[in-house]
């Protein structure tokens, strides 16, 4: 049966992809930047992959807040409030003079970015019932992990290298202040204060015990798998256009041939729906599934020294990693819906994705300092074998039936 929206819920959806590419434009422009301020700034790669390490453990530790208090506040004005925070902060990271400054700012951007994920999967709770409706919307916010990636590393790649690092970071942040506006008058019809049928029938019970329900659903495997996730996802997006730059050609000609990677990230969105919705498994071995896949691309890379042959390696890698976003930080904290955890089940996936991205950015520069570009791809490939491993033990606890059991 084919789903169809209504207006509310295509407001809701529209919104959501507009706010969260506006977050991408305004967190990915750092990777798009990161040569040209250490060249500005004579930083080395370690010291320049810190500003990354700095975002993302604020981001990981924002998720755990955030979290917690998601549902029991406004998801709009908790998502809108974020956007403006974010927006601030990168027109003041444009005008940073140093490093120390651009550490503080990396920092407050990640504690504002981390106000948007949690309740974009409540008001995906809200409003989208059903498993058929929340995969549908869920492909199009996945699409977001596309258009912000383009966008961030197209206008701020360019921008680095045509104009200087510090347009990379005005020009998002004016482009968010505008998605601000839009998605301000998409939700102007949105209530949020009424309860869904799901939390209705939750009544006023005391929820799971988390420990227990986490530990029996395999949710511990999950999060040791997010970890090693985001140190692939956020490696391979925060190295690849320096990478690509150190392999002979210009910074400009670099900056172009590395938007194959996200422009090849639509078909891993694409597979990812194509496997979850043929049922390989369940959601659980289709991320390991697609994390084999990424381990796969990444083994030639050692042995290429073609800088276009590189980056469609990394795209394809970077796809097998993007397919399977959705399903690791919407679909599985999802399953958390009944036993009302969804909310902190969503903000401990992303947490711990981004842990693993702080380990991206200053051990994967460290990697890089000390072994080079070989020794990136070589972490890469066995961190990607690894997280499939922990994603396919998690699946063998027989999740939804623990689950039931909770709901009941």
């Amino acid at each position: 049966m084919k789903i169809q929206f209504n207006r509310i819920q295509k407001a809701v959806l529209w919104g959501i992809v507009l706010a969260y590419t506006g977050a991408y434009l305004n967190r990915l422009n750092l990777s798009a930047a990161l040569g040209s301020i250490a060249a500005a700034l004579s930083l080395t790669d370690a010291r320049a992959g810190m500003l990354q390490s700095a975002f993302a453990l604020v981001y990981a530790a924002g998720q755990l807040l955030n979290g917690a208090i998601v549902d029991r506040v406004n998801p709009v004005r908790h998502m809108l409030s974020g956007i403006l925070g974010f927006c601030c902060v990168n027109m003041l990271m444009s005008f940073a003079g140093s490093f120390e400054m651009l550490f503080v700012l990396c920092l407050l951007n990640g504690a504002f970015q981390s106000m948007l994920w949690t309740p974009i999967v409540r008001m995906m709770a809200l409003y989208f019932e059903g498993r058929d409706e929340r995969t549908k919307a869920n492909i199009f916010i996945s699409l977001t992990l596309v258009l912000g990636h383009l966008g961030a590393w197209a206008i701020s790649g360019i921008m680095a290298n045509a104009v200087g690092w510090n347009m990379s970071f005005r020009v998002p942040a004016v482009l968010g202040v505008v998605i601000l506006f839009v998605c301000r008058y998409l939700f102007r019809n949105v209530h949020v204060g009424a309860e869904t049928k799901t939390e209705k029938q939750q009544g006023s019970g005391s929820r799971a015990p988390v420990l227990s329900l986490f530990m029996r659903t395999g949710f511990g495997f999950i999060l040791l798998s997010c970890v090693l996730y985001g140190f692939v996802r956020d490696g391979i997006v925060t190295w690849a256009p320096t990478l690509l730059a150190s392999m002979g050609a210009g910074a400009m000609s670099a900056t172009f041939i590395s938007l194959i990677i996200p422009l090849i990230n639509t078909l891993g969105i694409l597979a990812g729906k194509f496997l979850n919705a043929r049922g390989v498994g369940n959601t659980r071995f289709c991320v390991a599934l697609m994390l084999l896949l990424t381990a796969a691309f990444c083994l030639p890379l050692p042995l290429s020294s073609v800088m276009v042959l590189s980056a469609l390696l990394m795209g394809f890698a970077c796809a097998g990693l993007y397919g399977l976003n959705p399903l690791l930080t919407a679909l599985i904290p999802l399953e958390y819906d009944k036993v009302g955890r969804i909310g902190l089940a969503a903000g401990l996936v992303d947490s711990f994705i981004y842990i693993g991205s702080a380990l991206a950015g200053v051990l994967g520069g460290t990697v890089s300092q000390h072994f080079g570009a070989n020794g990136l791809f070589v972490s890469w490939m066995l961190t990607a074998v690894l997280s499939a491993a922990l994603c396919f033990l998690s699946g063998t606890k027989k999740p939804m039936q623990a689950l039931e059991k909770y709901s009941e």
